[in-house]
């Protein structure tokens, strides 16, 4: 498979084809509620065959999402999920969390003499690029945001039959319209971020 030349893994497989690329990324940040998720996932030019859907996971609908995740969990492809939940996030706040789920994902995937780019944040692991948009220059990269979105997706739905009131299944903890007026009618749940000072004034 030939990959757009934007993409990264491009340049370093014409080189070294067993060279093998970790792309870090999260989701959740910017919710009310829920955890935020971060996932790793190792590849090397032999898993191009896997990689022809894989693409900036905001460029594909939700069910195209979870078929590309369904598929690539039946694969050989190596990948680490790591989660904050919203007490981890009220305690050591978002930026915190943020860097210790790209940081633990990374690491459980890590051995030596990978290259590793995180999606537009930086953390302190030796050698490791940030790259800004890097959906769109990185499949590892566009992988594990395809594959932290579903995850914490799934999870959102899964609880929201718990809080109805809040729309989790549509809104995945995002601060819509809905949300906000469940949260000012009904208060926060044990999921909201109570550090994020949702409540109205």
């Amino acid at each position: 498979m030939i990959f757009p030349h934007s993409m990264i893994e491009n340049e370093i497989w014409k080189n070294n084809p067993n060279q093998y690329v970790i792309g870090a990324d999260e989701v959740g940040r910017g919710c009310f509620a829920g955890p935020i998720v971060g996932c790793a996932v190792k590849i090397n030019s032999f898993d191009s065959k896997h990689l022809t859907d894989v693409k900036d996971s905001k460029k594909l609908s939700a069910k195209k999402r979870n078929l590309i995740y369904q598929y690539i969990t039946n694969t050989e492809i190596i990948y680490a999920i790591s989660i904050c939940d919203n007490t981890q996030i009220d305690k050591f706040g978002i930026q915190k969390s943020n860097e210790v789920v790209l940081t633990n994902s990374i690491k459980s995937v890590q051995t030596e003499n990978e290259q590793i780019f995180v999606d537009h944040f930086k953390i302190d692991i030796p050698d490791t690029i940030s790259l800004t948009r890097g959906e769109e220059k990185s499949k590892a990269i566009a992988l594990a945001s395809i594959i932290a979105k579903v995850s914490r997706d799934n999870y959102m739905i899964k609880i929201s039959h718990i809080y109805p009131e809040y729309d989790f299944a549509s809104n995945k903890g995002y601060g819509t319209l809905k949300h906000r007026e469940a949260i000012k009618k009904f208060g926060l749940t044990k999921l909201h971020r109570s550090s994020f000072n949702l409540m109205p004034k």
